[in-house]
């Protein structure tokens, strides 16, 4: 909604010092846009507002911001959760890779997934779904054992860690990321 679309700003060139000075003082009420366009307009009606009284509301509205942030955590920690666990998860895929032993034969001595006969008691019995759901069943089992296992391990601790980096990713600060990046004297001489 656009600030112009929304009541509380289309009268707020009507509302008195008084009524503005209700948004500063009692900002824990209020939202942040609403408390910030009241001293917005306070200042261009030139009404003096304390600085003491300005830091107390953005401090306010950044410790909210702070615990709106998912986890309650520094963007950076987030980031290196992230890297552990991809880092961890990917050592684990490896060794489970080299460690792993070829699956087992059927006890059975066959696969009865393999008899066109099978097939077709499934298809009487469930119809083409049944099939359909057999196969997924048999290949959902088959990702826990052996190599497969280590392939899943890998996809999965890629997707959860590409997930938590993410969830870190937009609330990095501009500060933050370029706070490394030496800053060039204006003056060449200084």
């Amino acid at each position: 909604m656009y600030p112009s679309d929304d009541p509380f700003y289309a009268r707020l060139f009507t509302l008195s010092d008084a009524e503005l000075f209700h948004y500063v003082h009692h900002y824990a009420d209020y939202k942040a846009d609403a408390v910030y366009a009241a001293l917005a307009e306070l200042r261009a009606r030139d009404v003096y507002v304390a600085d003491d009284t300005v830091a107390d509301i953005e401090r306010y509205f950044t410790r909210q911001a702070q615990r709106m942030r998912p986890f309650n955590l520094e963007p950076r920690h987030l980031r290196g959760l992230a890297y552990g666990m991809g880092a961890l998860g990917l050592c684990l895929a490896l060794v489970i890779y080299a460690t792993a032993t070829p699956t087992p034969h059927d006890p059975l001595g066959y696969d009865p997934f393999d008899s066109k006969k099978y097939l077709r008691d499934l298809e009487i019995y469930g119809g083409k779904i049944n099939i359909l759901a057999v196969s997924f069943r048999q290949w959902l089992a088959s990702l826990w054992h052996g190599r497969p296992l280590a392939y899943t391990i890998a996809v999965l601790t890629l997707l959860l860690s590409s997930f938590v980096w993410l969830l870190g990713a937009p609330w990095a600060s501009h500060r933050e990321t370029h706070a490394d990046k030496p800053q060039a004297p204006s003056d060449p001489w200084s």
